[in-house]
C-alpha cells in the first residue's frame, strides 16, 4: 500500500483509508474481521466517529494487538467544551486505546457551527486540553462546506481536515487544497465515491481524488470484503489517470451534475414539513444503510411527505432555491417514485 505524510502531523498513512459509516451493516464478528482484513492489505488509516453507530466499538476490538501499526481518527458532534471532553473520554474507552491520533469537531457545515466550537467554552478548548493531557495527538474539523473549511484553516488550529470531494463535487479543489498545502495541513477526503452513488468506475473515482495535489488519504466507506480488497488494490497500484480515463469521468460527471446533491444542508425550510436535506440524499442513505435501518428510522414515512410536493403552490420557488440549480421538487418526486414503493412494501411485510 502506498503511503503519504499527513501534513504537519508527520504521520505516515495509507493513501486508502477505511471509512466507518457502513460498518454498522454486517454482524459484529464479521465487521471486526473486515477491519483486520483491511489491516492485512496495508490500510493503516482508520476513520471513526461517535455518531457512526457501532463503529468505534467494532474498530476498538479490531485494533487490539495492532494499535501501534495504525493511525486512528475519530470525532464528535459536540460544540461545547464539557460535552467534547466527555466524548473524547468515551471514544478512548470504546476504542480501547490510551490515545487517539486525531480527534475532530464533526460536521461543521455552517459558519455558526465553527464559531460555536471556537468560542470560549467551545469544543476546541476540550481538544486542546486533551492534546496536552496526551489523550489525543492532533486536532481538526470535518465539513462539507468549503467556505467553512477555509475559515477553519485560517485559524491555524487545524492539524487535519476531513473534506468532502469527488470527481462530481469538486468545490474543495480550487481554494481549500492550496490553502491546506500552504499551511502543511493534513487532508483526508470523505465520500470519494459519493457515499456509494459513484461506485461505477470506483477505481477511477478513487484515483481522481488521490491525484489532487494536497490530498493525503481518502476514506471510502466499506462493509463487504470485495470492497476492501478492490479499494486496497487501488492504493497498492495507484497511478494518475490517463487522458482517456479522465474523459470517461468527465462524461459521467456531466450526466450526474443536474441531479447530484452537494450535501450543503442549506435548503429552505419547507412550509409543509418535507425534510428536504435528508430526502434529497435518500438514494445514498438507502444504499448505505439498507432497508432494515430505513424502516427503523421511519424514512418511508418521511418519503411519503413528498406527496405534498405534487400539488404544492410554491413549486417554482422551491425549484429555484438550490444553489446548484437542482430542481428540488423534481428530484424529490424521482426519489419518492424510486424508493417509497419498496419501503412501503417492506413495512407491510414486517407488520404481518
Amino acid at each position: 500500500m502506498q503511503t503519504r505524510t499527513l501534513g504537519r502531523t508527520g504521520l505516515e498513512v495509507s493513501i486508502i483509508g477505511f471509512g466507518g459509516i457502513p460498518i454498522r451493516r454486517p454482524p459484529h464478528d464479521e465487521a471486526v474481521e473486515l477491519y483486520r482484513h483491511g489491516m492485512d492489505l496495508g490500510i493503516t488509516y482508520f476513520d471513526a466517529a461517535r455518531a457512526y453507530t457501532k463503529c468505534e466499538e467494532r474498530l476498538g476490538e479490531a485494533i487490539q494487538g495492532r494499535r501501534d501499526e495504525l493511525v486512528i481518527c475519530s470525532r464528535d458532534l459536540s460544540h461545547t467544551k464539557d460535552e467534547m471532553a466527555a466524548a473524547i473520554d468515551t471514544s478512548l474507552q470504546t476504542l480501547r486505546t490510551d490515545y487517539i491520533d486525531i480527534y475532530q469537531c464533526h460536521e461543521l457545515h455552517q459558519p455558526e457551527d465553527l464559531e460555536e466550537c471556537l468560542a470560549p467554552g467551545g469544543a476546541f478548548e476540550a481538544l486542546d486540553e486533551a492534546r496536552d493531557a496526551g489523550k489525543i495527538r492532533f486536532i481538526g474539523m470535518t465539513s462539507h462546506n468549503p467556505d467553512v473549511v477555509m475559515s477553519g484553516l485560517e485559524t491555524g488550529l487545524m492539524d487535519v481536515v476531513l473534506i468532502m470531494m469527488n470527481y462530481v463535487n469538486r468545490r474543495m479543489v480550487e481554494e481549500v487544497l492550496p490553502k491546506a498545502r500552504e499551511d502543511n495541513v493534513g487532508v483526508a477526503v470523505m465520500k470519494p465515491l459519493g457515499g456509494c452513488l459513484l461506485a461505477a468506475h470506483a477505481d477511477l473515482a478513487l484515483r481522481w481524488v488521490l491525484s489532487q495535489e494536497g490530498v493525503h488519504t481518502t476514506i471510502p466507506g466499506m462493509w463487504r470484503r470485495f470492497e476492501v480488497e478492490a479499494n486496497a488494490a487501488v492504493g497498492e497500484k495507484f497511478e494518475p489517470l490517463s487522458d482517456e480515463e479522465l474523459a470517461v469521468l468527465e462524461e459521467m460527471r456531466q450526466a450526474k451534475l443536474p441531479q447530484y446533491c452537494r450535501l450543503c444542508y442549506r435548503h429552505h425550510e419547507c412550509p409543509h414539513g418535507v425534510e428536504i436535506s435528508r430526502l434529497m440524499i435518500m438514494d445514498l442513505l438507502y444504499q448505505r444503510h439498507g432497508i432494515e435501518e430505513a424502516l427503523e428510522r421511519g424514512w418511508d414515512r418521511d418519503l411519503q411527505q413528498v406527496e405534498k410536493c405534487f400539488t404544492c403552490e410554491i413549486r417554482e420557488e422551491c425549484a429555484a432555491s438550490c444553489h446548484f440549480d437542482i430542481d428540488i421538487p423534481a428530484a424529490l418526486e424521482r426519489l419518492y417514485r424510486t424508493f417509497y414503493p419498496v419501503l412501503e412494501s417492506a413495512r407491510q411485510r414486517t407488520a404481518q
